[in-house]
């Protein structure tokens, strides 16, 4: 199996960054599968101690478009874990 790199969202231009790596045989198996294990939304809690601040923070939800991923969201293939997996 190959790992497929997807890269989602970018942080440095965008508000939030995205990243998956996916094992599988091809481009388009990875894609099937992040899409069925991806949710529709992760709810996030605020981290830290409980301070004035995160007592503040309701809610973070973060929504996935899962029909929005593609092939061409793959920006790195690992051709390595074939060979290691193969190996005795």
């Amino acid at each position: 199996m190959k790992s497929f790199h997807f890269s989602l969202g970018n942080s440095t231009i965008g508000p939030i960054g995205f990243c998956a790596s996916v094992k599988a045989n091809s481009e388009e198996e990875a894609v099937e599968l992040l899409k069925r294990v991806l949710p529709m939304e992760a709810r996030i809690d605020p981290v830290g101690d409980e301070d004035e601040d995160n007592a503040r923070i309701e809610y973070i939800e973060v929504y996935f478009n899962e029909e929005s991923i593609t092939e061409k969201d793959i920006d790195d293939i690992d051709e390595g874990q074939e060979e290691a997996e193969e190996a005795p």
